[in-house]
């Protein structure tokens, strides 16, 4: 536990928040996706519970692609001075990416400032504590699992018991302007936790799905977004977006309803998106499906253990993207090159979408990372995958692997960066980004300018001169 916040004055000392920046990613560093603004709407989420729950001042920075001493510049420059009006530091690690990082910051703000250091993360923190204390030596406090009623405890809520656990319920709302340079990032409100799907490279794929939350706060959420953003589209948080039909269907009617339409995009799987709502669900302003088909080859699919059936599941996909393209809703395939992959299974997969590339509008393509909270690799080194000579998960918390004999992981990195140029050019890249993912404001003009000074090679799209 920590003292009761000190005061200066009439100003009680801040928390300040921290989203924790990254040193290397999946995708490559090309100036383009600086403009893509990933928001850690859990942070974001636990900030806003201090604040109107605890009455805590609480400020919330994301790093991105910020150094640390960047970072500390930022927040002093917005007129904090860690020094004097900082109490703690909490710290959120999106992803083993942002360790590195997380190790440096630590280092830095304990020497520098000596304020107490709490340290969070689901997927990097949960079951594996003693390995990210080892790693950041300079933290407190590590919080294992959902913070919200952890944090309430520590910080020592009158009625921290009260506090709903992050396994039974979703956050109510997001204060956006909780965080700096909110306007940078495009809102998002959260729908459901958990998947349980049981796909096997899947972090939630053991996790219960919580229902949907009521449609009413969704709305509640919403006027509160219309207040103070301009224009904005907004992602319906889910690992899995279920469509529960009565639910979907009142959702639907409340969003064609309202004086300010908004466009919204989620996250659902091939099996479970109804096609007879599609058109309901357009008219309410659904204009991108995040869809996870991961492969489309047969024995992929099965190895990865997302489905039973590849020809059917292929078929439903494929009757997918009809539909949406008749309702002008986009759908972008997100691909799992996963252990065991060969020139045969990958050719499968390409000649599947290339065929149906009219009806795509983008795919996101990744190769199999095995992070440091993952099950056995026994099973991803019996399909052929293997770890690179000289690599240690336990040291960095993830590793690319070799796919196979055939697929080591350069190649495999390789064509997760083509593959999406065989399907999108950069109009279907700006497009697909502008919803909920690029800065709000951010023109195509002004994608163009930026495109012009990348190195096309690294680009995951076709650029049509003609355009």
């Amino acid at each position: 536990m920590i003292p009761q916040m000190e005061k200066d004055g009439d100003d009680m000392k801040k928390i300040i928040a921290i989203s924790a920046g990254h040193d290397a990613t999946k995708k490559a560093d090309i100036l383009i996706r600086k403009r893509i603004r990933y928001l850690n709407y859990g942070l974001l989420g636990l900030a806003t519970i201090l604040k109107h729950n605890g009455n805590l001042d609480v400020v919330v920075y994301q790093a991105d692609s910020y150094s640390v001493e960047e970072l500390f510049a930022i927040i002093e420059d917005s007129g904090i001075n860690l020094l004097y009006d900082c109490e703690c530091f909490l710290l959120s690690i999106p992803s083993y990416y942002s360790m590195s990082w997380s190790v440096r910051f630590c280092r830095a703000a304990k020497q520098r400032y000596n304020k107490p250091i709490i340290v969070g993360g689901r997927w990097v923190v949960d079951n594996h504590v003693e390995w990210v204390k080892d790693q950041l030596i300079y933290a407190d406090t590590i919080i294992e699992g959902f913070g919200e009623r952890k944090l309430a405890e520590y910080f020592r809520f009158r009625d921290w018991e009260s506090i709903p656990d992050g396994k039974t319920k979703c956050f109510d709302w997001f204060d956006y302007q909780l965080l700096y340079d909110y306007h940078k990032y495009q809102p998002c409100i959260e729908v459901s936790r958990g998947c349980g799907s049981g796909c096997q490279f899947c972090a939630d794929k053991d996790n219960k799905r919580l229902r949907n939350k009521p449609v009413k706060t969704i709305l509640s959420e919403l006027d509160k977004l219309d207040s103070f953003y301009g224009d904005y589209s907004v992602y319906f948080e889910a690992p899995h977006f279920v469509f529960e039909r009565e639910w979907t269907q009142r959702l639907c009617n409340s969003l064609q309803s309202r004086k300010r339409q908004v466009l919204w995009r989620c996250t659902s799987r091939v099996e479970t998106v109804p096609l007879d709502m599609i058109e309901v669900m357009s008219m309410s302003g659904l204009k991108v499906l995040d869809i996870g088909l991961e492969s489309a080859s047969h024995q992929q699919l099965i190895n990865m253990h997302k489905t039973k059936d590849p020809k059917k599941y292929l078929s439903m996909a494929e009757k997918l993207l009809l539909t949406c393209a008749k309702y002008n809703v986009w759908v972008k395939f997100n691909l799992l090159l996963y252990a065991g992959e060969t020139i045969k299974t990958i050719d499968e997969t390409i000649k599947w979408l290339v065929e149906r590339k009219e009806l795509i509008k983008d795919v996101s393509v990744s190769s199999l990372v095995y992070y440091y909270n993952m099950d056995s690799i026994l099973e991803l080194q019996h399909f052929g995958a293997s770890i690179p000579g000289g690599e240690s998960v336990a040291e960095n918390g993830f590793v690319n692997l070799n796919l196979s004999e055939q697929i080591d992981r350069e190649t495999a990195s390789q064509i997760a960066l083509e593959i999406p140029k065989l399907i999108a050019n950069q109009r279907d890249f700006y497009d697909i980004k502008s919803i909920s993912y690029f800065e709000p404001g951010y023109t195509y003009s002004e994608f163009l300018s930026d495109l012009a000074l990348c190195n096309r090679s690294e680009l995951p799209f076709t650029v049509d001169l003609g355009d």
